[in-house]
């Protein structure tokens, strides 16, 4: 996109935007955050840390395995690959980002490693179904959706966080300023992963006060 010579720096930094504060890049570092959160909650030793930040690192990696199939598929090249079917591209990252997040889970639930990063996963796989299931047919914005699901989820937890919805709300206009999105796919974007994460967080935490509850009374 191309901007006047007195707009240039400004301009290079709305195209950049997209690239620095990528979803996967957004939703790896919260996931750390969370992940640092609740190990510090809990006063374990740092061994414990490391295991699990290398746990999910692991789980990570296997996030990349769907796109590089899809890559492999395309013999073609990286333009053959993603041009005229970008929704499968986003089709592909949305199944890495369920993988990455089921895996997390399981490994959370296995080791008993603490109570808030499973339903944050919950939550990131939650966010990703209609950014998936709307791919074919209307270009939702997986920017937003994947830049709000982390930063909102860590605020909720805990709102010293919350200087990083930054992210996720300059993310709506540069989507469209770079026109990869329409203003109505931007702000959709933002409306439903914050309808979603809300939602499960409050559902999360209702179920989580209950169970404390019937602890107590037995």
């Amino acid at each position: 996109m191309a901007y006047p010579p007195a707009m240039s720096a400004l301009g290079r930094a709305i195209d950049l935007y997209g690239y620095v504060f990528h979803p996967i890049t957004v939703l790896g570092v919260g996931s750390l955050l969370l992940i640092y959160h609740e190990w510090r909650e809990r006063g374990a030793d740092r061994t414990a840390l490391w295991r699990r930040v290398g746990a999910f690192l692991g789980a990570g990696a296997l996030a990349l395995v769907p796109t590089a199939v899809f890559f492999l598929a395309f013999r073609g090249g990286l333009g053959r690959a993603v041009g005229g079917s970008s929704w499968r591209l986003d089709e592909m990252v949305a199944a890495g980002v369920l993988i990455a997040a089921g895996v997390t889970w399981l490994l959370w639930r296995r080791y008993e490693w603490g109570p808030i990063v499973p339903p944050a996963m919950v939550t990131f796989a939650a966010v990703t179904v209609p950014y998936a299931a709307l791919a074919p047919v209307w270009d939702i914005s997986g920017h937003v959706i994947l830049a709000l699901a982390p930063t909102l989820y860590l605020t909720l937890v805990d709102r010293r966080y919350a200087p990083l919805l930054a992210v996720p709300v300059l993310m709506v206009p540069t989507r469209v300023l770079v026109e990869a999105h329409t203003w109505a796919q931007s702000v959709a974007g933002f409306a439903v992963a914050a309808a979603i994460t809300v939602g499960l967080y409050r559902v999360q935490a209702g179920s989580s006060d209950r169970r404390g509850a019937g602890s107590t009374a037995s």
